[in-house]
Order: C-alpha cells, then sequence, then structure tokens
C-alpha cells in the first residue's frame, strides 16, 4: 500500500525525497544491525575471547583461538592450575601459543601408557576437564547434572531424598575441585558427590586432566620462594637451570640445597595420598602408634581392625578419605618421618618407568622425541628477548649487544624510564632531574617537559644523539626492550656456530633440550594437550557454538516455568486489550457522551507519564486486594490503554454512520453492530493493538518483577535479568539473542498487518 502515487513518482523532486528517505532508513537500520551482530558474536565467546570485539568469534576461522578457549575449559578456567600444567610457562589463557612444533611419538606414547594405567588413578590424581565454569555450564558439568536427572526421573525432590541435599533447582547441582594436589585437599566425599567420584573415575582419558605435581611444586614452593625469578634461584641453589620446566620434584629427597624444599613441600604440603614411605620407617610408625594408643585393642576399635599387636602393623598403601588413621599417618609424616624414608608417587613418575623400559636409552628417547636442534641452521632468530631460556636469553643479549649493527636494531617505547635515568646521569640538574635546558641545546631539541621525552626508536641522525643512543643501548638498556630486525638470522647462527665451536651437542646441553636422565624428564603436557584438542577439534568447536545457549535453554526449560508464565501473559494481555479496548472507544464514538472531552483527556494525559511513575501505587493497590504474584496482578493494570483507546475512538468516529442505521433498522441490537461491524471494519487496527499488546507484556521487566517476586511466576525477562547477574557476559548475550526472536518473527509474519494498521487510518 504505497504512500507515494503513481504520478507523484514521476516527480523529480518526489524521486530526490524517495531516494533520501530510503537512504536515511538503510542508514538508520545498519545502526541498528552492526550492534545487534555484534550481540550474535559475543553470545558464541567465552572469557579467554571476551575483550576483542568482531563480527564475528575469532575462533571460527583461527585455531588459535580455539586452542586457547578450549585450554581455558580444559582447566576450567583456574589460572592457578593452567600455569602449574604448563610450568608457569604462561601466566594467562589468552598468552596461551600452540606448541611450534609438537611431537606427536611423545602423544603416542602417552595415550598408550594411560590406556595401560590410567584405570589406576583416584582422586587426588587428576581433575575433571570441562567440569566448572564462572558463570558457565561447560560439557562436563552438564553431562553429570543430566546423569542426576535421568536416575532421578527429573525428579529434584526425589534427587534430594537419595542423597540428603536441600537443592531447591537442578542449577545447583555441580561440583568445583581444586588444588586435588594441596595437603588441605579433602576427598571425603558424601551424599551425591559419592556419585560424582564413579562418574569421575568412568570418564573418558581425554577428560582427565592429570595433575603436574612438578608444576605444583613449583608454583607452591620454588617461586614464592625467589619471587618468580629463575636465575635468582640458581644463584641461591648453585644450579643452572634454563628454564622452570626442567625443574622436576625428585621421587626421593635429593642432595644439595634442594633438599630443604623437598622436605618442606612433601612433609607438609603435597597431598598425603602422594607420600609414601619405606620399610624402614615401618619401627618408627609402630612405635608412634603404640605411644599414642597403649593397648592394640584401642587401636583396633579406632581403626575399626583386627591387629593381634603393634608389630603386625604395616605401612598403609592406601588411605581412607577421613578418619583416624589418616589422621595418624599425616602426623607421623609431619612430625616423626625421617625425610630419608620418604618418597612421593603420581602419574608422572609412572610414565618414567615406563618410558625407561620402553627406550634402550635416553638418547634414543631424545631422538624419538625429537628433543634438541640438529644443526645451527634450525635455529632461528627470535626478533624479540626470549621469554624463557635463561641460557638462550644470555646469547641473544651477547649478540645483540656486540653482534648486530645498531641500524637493524629498534628500541620499544616502554623503555622511556630506562631513559630518563640514563638522561638524569648525563645531563642532571639540581633537582636531580633531567636538565632540559642542557638537553635542548645538545640536542637542538625543544623539549618543554620530562614526560614527553622517548628513546629514539632508530638510531638518529644527529651526531650527539646517535652516541648517546649507542651508549644508552649498549651499557644501560636491559635487552627485553630491544627489537632485532630478522635480516640478522644468518649471522645469529654464524654467531652460535663459533660460540659452540660448531658442536650443536653442545649447545643442546646447555640450553637443556635434551634429556640427560629418565627421571628429570619433564611431562609436556603442552603437546598433550595440543594433540588432544586436534583428535576432538570439531566436537570442540561445536561444544563452544552451542554451549552458551544450552545453558540459556536450560535454566528456562528445566528452572522454574519462565516460558510457560510468559506465554500465559501475554496470551491474558493480548485477551484485554481487544475487548476492554474497544468496548470503551465503541461506547464514547457511538453514545456520544457529555463527558467523552474529559474521558479523553484522563486517558491521555496517562500517556505524559511514565510506567514505572505508576508502579509504586499499583503494588501498594494489587497488595491490598491479595493479588501478587498472580497473573491478574500482571495483566489488570494494563488492561486499558489510553493510545489504544484514542486510537480505536478515531476510527470508529470514521466509520460511516449509515452502517449503523441500516443495522438497527435491520433489527440488529448493539452488540452485534459492535461485533459484525465496527470489529469486522477494524482488522488492521485490532492487529496492532494486539501486537502492542504482546510486546508489552512480553518485554515488562520491572513491574512484573516488583508484583511476583515468586521465582515460581517469573517472566522470561525477569528470568533473563536474574540470569545475567550470575552468568558470564557471553550467556547474558545468548540469552538476549534468544528472547529477541519472538519478537523478530512477530514482525516477520505479521508486518503486513502492522503497515495496514498504520495506513488505513489515514486512508480513512
Amino acid at each position: 500500500m504505497p504512500i507515494i502515487g503513481n504520478v507523484g513518482r514521476k516527480s523529480l523532486k518526489v524521486r530526490i525525497l524517495n531516494i533520501a528517505i530510503h537512504l536515511i532508513l538503510i542508514l538508520g537500520s545498519l545502526t541498528m544491525i552492526y550492534p545487534f551482530l555484534m550481540m550474535i558474536s559475543a553470545s558464541f565467546k567465552s572469557a579467554v575471547d571476551s575483550k576483542g570485539f568482531s563480527l564475528y568469534p575469532r575462533y571460527f576461522l583461527e585455531d588459535k583461538v580455539l586452542f586457547q578457549k578450549y585450554i581455558e575449559a580444559r582447566m576450567n578456567e583456574e589460572s592457578s592450575q593452567f600455569i602449574e600444567q604448563y610450568q608457569n610457562r604462561y601466566i594467562a589463557f589468552d598468552y596461551l601459543q600452540p606448541p611450534a612444533e609438537p611431537v606427536e611419538n611423545l602423544y603416542s606414547d602417552w595415550t598408550v601408557f594411560i590406556s595401560e594405567n590410567g584405570g589406576n588413578y583416584q582422586l587426588t590424581d587428576f581433575y575433571v576437564s570441562e567440569q566448572f565454569g564462572r558463570g558457565v555450564y561447560p560439557r562436563n558439568e552438564r553431562k553429570f547434572r543430566n546423569l542426576m536427572k535421568s536416575e532421578s526421573n527429573g525428579d529434584l525432590e526425589l534427587f534430594n531424598q537419595r542423597y540428603n541435599a536441600s537443592m531447591l533447582s537442578w542449577d545447583e547441582v555441580r561440583i568445583e575441585e581444586k588444588n586435588i594436589l594441596s595437603r588441605n585437599y579433602s576427598s571425603a566425599y558424601q551424599g551425591y558427590l559419592l556419585r560424582y567420584i564413579d562418574f569421575k573415575q568412568d570418564l573418558p582419558n581425554h577428560d582427565k586432566v592429570f595433575a603436574s605435581i612438578d608444576g605444583h611444586f613449583l608454583s607452591n614452593e620454588l617461586i614464592p620462594a625467589y619471587r618468580g625469578k629463575l636465575e635468582l634461584l640458581n644463584a641461591s641453589l648453585e644450579t643452572s637451570f634454563a628454564e622452570w620446566k626442567n625443574i622436576v620434584l625428585p621421587a626421593t629427597i635429593p642432595e644439595g640445597k634442594m633438599r630443604e624444599h623437598w622436605i618442606k613441600y612433601v612433609k607438609y604440603r603435597l597431598n598425603i595420598n602422594h607420600v609414601k614411605a619405606v620399610n624402614k620407617a615401618l619401627p618408627a610408625y609402630q612405635n608412634f602408634l603404640k605411644s599414642k594408643y597403649s593397648e592394640i585393642e584401642l587401636l583396633n576399635m579406632t581403626y575399626k581392625s583386627s591387629y593381634p599387636d603393634f608389630s603386625t602393623l604395616a605401612l598403609p598403601e592406601k588411605l581412607p578419605a577421613a578418619g583416624a588413621l589418616l589422621v595418624d599417618w599425616i602426623f607421623f609424616i609431619e612430625n616423626l618421618a625421617e625425610p630419608e624414608h620418604l618418597y612421593v608417587t603420581g602419574i608422572q613418575y609412572d610414565f618414567r618407568n615406563w618410558l625407561k623400559a620402553r627406550y634402550y636409552s635416553i638418547d634414543e628417547l631424545s631422538g624419538i622425541y625429537q628433543k634438541g636442534f640438529k644443526n645451527f641452521s634450525e635455529i632461528s632468530l627470535s626478533t624479540e628477548f626470549p621469554e624463557h631460556n635463561l641460557s638462550l636469553q644470555k646469547d641473544w643479549s651477547e649478540f645483540v649487544k656486540n653482534e648486530v649493527p645498531a641500524s637493524k636494531i629498534r628500541v620499544l617505547m616502554t623503555a622511556q624510564q630506562y631513559f630518563f635515568d640514563f638522561l638524569t646521569a648525563k645531563y642532571p640538574s639540581k633537582d636531580l632531574k633531567i636538565d632540559l635546558d642542557k638537553l635542548n641545546s645538545q640536542y637542538d631539541t625543544n623539549y618543554q617537559n620530562q614526560i614527553n621525552i622517548y628513546p629514539s626508536a632508530e638510531i638518529p641522525e644527529q651526531m650527539l644523539q646517535q652516541k648517546d643512543w649507542q651508549e644508552f643501548v649498549n651499557d644501560y638498556l636491559p635487552p627485553r626492550f630491544i627489537l632485532v630486525d630478522e635480516s640478522q638470522e644468518g649471522q645469529w647462527q654464524d654467531f652460535l656456530e663459533q660460540k659452540y665451536n660448531n658442536d650443536i651437542e653442545a649447545l643442546n646441553l646447555q640450553y637443556q633440550l635434551i634429556y640427560q636422565d629418565f627421571d628429570e624428564i619433564d611431562i609436556d603436557n603442552l603437546t598433550i594437550d595440543y594433540y588432544t584438542f586436534k583428535e576432538h577439534k570439531w566436537n570442540i568447536f561445536g561444544e563452544f557454538l552451542t554451549r552458551n545457549y544450552i545453558m540459556v535453554l536450560d535454566l528456562m526449560l528445566y528452572n522454574g516455568r519462565a516460558i510457560v508464565n510468559t506465554l500465559i501473559y501475554c496470551f491474558l494481555a493480548i485477551l484485554t486489550a481487544v475487548i476492554v479496548n474497544p468496548l470503551a472507544a465503541y461506547a464514547m464514538s457511538r453514545f456520544k457522551l457529555r463527558m467523552t472531552y474529559q474521558i479523553m483527556l484522563v486517558l491521555m494525559l496517562t500517556m505524559a507519564f511514565p510506567p514505572m511513575v505508576m508502579a509504586i501505587p499499583n503494588f501498594l493497590l494489587l497488595k491490598n486486594l491479595n493479588l501478587l504474584n498472580t497473573f491478574w496482578a500482571l495483566v489488570l493494570p494494563a488492561a486499558a490503554d489510553g493510545y489504544f483507546i484514542f486510537l480505536l475512538k478515531g476510527f470508529f468516529d470514521s466509520l460511516p454512520k449509515e452502517l449503523f442505521e441500516s443495522a438497527t433498522i435491520d433489527g440488529a441490537g448493539e452488540f452485534r453492530m459492535f461485533r459484525q461491524i465496527a470489529l469486522a471494519l477494524s482488522k488492521p487496527i485490532m492487529a496492532v493493538i494486539a501486537l502492542g499488546a504482546f510486546n508489552a507484556a512480553y518485554r515488562n521487566f520491572m513491574f512484573a518483577f516488583i508484583v511476583c517476586q515468586d521465582k515460581s511466576m517469573w517472566t522470561m525477562m525477569v528470568h533473563i535479568y536474574q540470569l545475567i547477574q550470575r552468568s558470564s557476559p557471553a550467556v547474558g548475550f545468548a540469552a538476549l539473542v534468544i528472547a529477541a526472536i519472538p519478537t523478530f518473527l512477530v514482525f516477520v509474519f505479521f508486518q503486513n498487518m502492522i503497515i495496514r494498521g498504520i495506513v488505513v487510518p489515514t486512508e480513512k
């Protein structure tokens, strides 16, 4: 139903106006489409990739981002667990890089080892991957919850009775395991957590994250003691570790200064299930129990055992989750056991022993795992300061300072403070700052403030500046603020070849890139996780694609009656709107009441006030009528709408009076005329009113929350608000996308009615 007729369209001015209107509408639509697409994109993200804004999630096209998301979920969003597993190599999930040259043989050995031995490990040996997340329901959390639902036939009350629980909703059935390698971790599970033990044990091996004792030793003992500085550790312990990952926790007490850290960690910090004692500790253990219990009968009664005497007591092989035996063993280990009698058990020690039995020599294993460089031409030049390997850092710094031409060096702007210190020493003022007058005179510059001075990124052209710049770079600037041109790679390889006398093995030993002993092999969790990721890539992608939406739908369908309440509320709102408003408008239009003008004025005045102005009076009135937490509280305050009545009255006034007169002559009653004439001719307007009532009811949040605070009466908008308060932003965006779908579909399928409702009254 065009607004501009065919004749009008032939005019040039009208055409220009028409084009301008359409351009404005297109631009306006783009301003709404763009943020909507951004919201859709954000609804597929998680914490690790939510910082960047894009029209599509980057993990759709970039495996690196998908890998970061997978590791974030695999580590249950716990950065401390992440740091432990990768032995202090990365500080956050978004810094994670896939391995540059992953070795498939390592992963193959690991999978064979786990398939042979994985079932032997218990609660304190591994975490469950994707078991817990902040504001989201990961895959295995949903899997366990669905298991509980199926075993309880979806009946929450039955679940509570079976496991002596008091859950108010299914989303409370969740588990968060942390620090399973710590001494204070308790595996004394009760209730449905006992069922979780079986669930955890039955998971496939790729869903188990075997905890790194080496990483836990670093994070909880060595790194705090040496403030995270490996060079300080080497100086204090008289060691020469090139990287943190080269440090492993020996199974038995080591020699040297590492001994004290081993004792402190094993005796007091490591989970007691991983601490064992050799038979030499048995006499001390028996004497301890004899001194504590005096009589064997008392010990048997406490332990619920049947030992004939104390001499028959044995060292415990497997500890209970709680009880006197556990308490006594912890006391004995911490206070009485000799450190030389203790040893540590765990999957990493079993894997090392398995490798020792599988391979002929450590050199053979290094070759199969492609450890170290084969020749100097393989060693690429890092354009920036290498972060992890101390030996590599030392060689890189020496190369940059002595071998790289100044024209091939760039200085980072973040070195400003070091440049300040250099210039302060070079051009000091009386107040111990930079003498700007002298500096400007020497450099032929015009600095007005010290804060504006930055080191030149490249070597300056002015002679004095050039001299000072070279002195600053060579003598004052830490290498981590320097970038090297990649064209120097050939010189870098020649430098290393000359320094190590063309002996690549000497370089590998210096950088600690090859294995020296089976007992010092670090578990390469990064490579293991990377190949696990590649093996299950499309399942992982599908999980992240649907996870946020699954959580929203799960909460909507299984927690409360949000969808049902919204459907009932919208239906009642539409029904009352198409009954009450037409009746009021028809009465004022047909019967010419003396107070019609005043009534319409009052009705129109209601449009001048925001709806929330009436929230408190409506709430008090509904409370006095005892209608709170009912559908009446939602529907009655909005049953009559001033704008709808005004619109309908104007439409009814435009209807020819002859229609009603002829109907009266034919014997039609007032209600029949209202139904068969007034309503029949006002279908477009009624459609607009119905859609308006639906839209108002569907998006009603604040008033619905005020008058229906009982969770069983929450509508979708209230439920979404509550969901956003405790979920991740991505889940909140997913909820908003789902909430937008009904209104979008209504517009798509009923847009003709909406247009007719707008145009028909104008034509009348």
